[in-house]
């Protein structure tokens, strides 16, 4: 038997099983006022709203809500692992699992790229400190609290810097605080002996 003569028992099979029920459904609705007509259409239309609601815009939404709760902890764990690859690489090389100035600088920016702070701060080294200390100051503008927050509690995982100075506050855009929002420096320290 040819494909097409399968196809074509398989669309009688198919006509002569739904065809009654087709029918049935056509003369009941011939049947029905044009106000009910409208009445069913309707209902028809917000019963199909309802299950693409339920069934496709609900799941993404509480899909999308659970990623936004969870990307901070997991930024914070993706600098920890950073931190821990850049001290595997000093170890490595003989050390003792302490990061040069230039390490450190390197395991601060990448850890403000994971946290998605790269585009509201700046990190500079700091001139002129004594020279058994590095210093940097990160300046940030409208960042968002809760990720600052976190990032400033992977600092002990990331290196071993200490914060000298810390001086935030809520941002403030045209005259009006913006909630969640912070603005200000923060100054960190890598002594000698950490260097060493």
């Amino acid at each position: 038997m040819k494909i097409g003569a399968i196809s074509h028992t398989l669309t009688d099979a198919w006509h002569a099983r739904t065809g009654p029920v087709v029918d049935q459904v056509h003369a009941a609705w011939k049947q029905r006022t044009r106000r009910e007509q409208t009445l069913l259409l309707c209902g028809g239309v917000l019963m199909a709203a309802v299950l693409l609601w339920l069934v496709a815009l609900r799941p993404a939404l509480y899909t999308i809500n659970q990623a936004r709760v969870q990307l901070p902890s997991l930024q914070t764990s993706a600098a920890q692992v950073n931190a821990t690859i850049l001290e595997t690489r000093a170890l490595t090389r003989g050390r003792l699992g302490v990061l040069s100035p230039g390490e450190t600088e390197e395991a601060l920016k990448a850890a403000l790229r994971d946290m998605g702070l790269i585009n509201v701060s700046t990190l500079s080294r700091l001139s002129g400190t004594s020279p058994n200390e590095t210093q940097w100051q990160l300046s940030l503008a409208n960042a968002p609290a809760a990720q600052v927050m976190a990032w400033l509690a992977s600092l002990t995982f990331l290196a071993h810097v200490q914060t000298r100075q810390l001086d935030l506050a809520r941002s403030n855009v045209d005259g009006r605080d913006r909630p969640g929002m912070l603005s200000g420096r923060i100054v960190l320290v890598l002594s000698a002996r950490e260097k060493s």
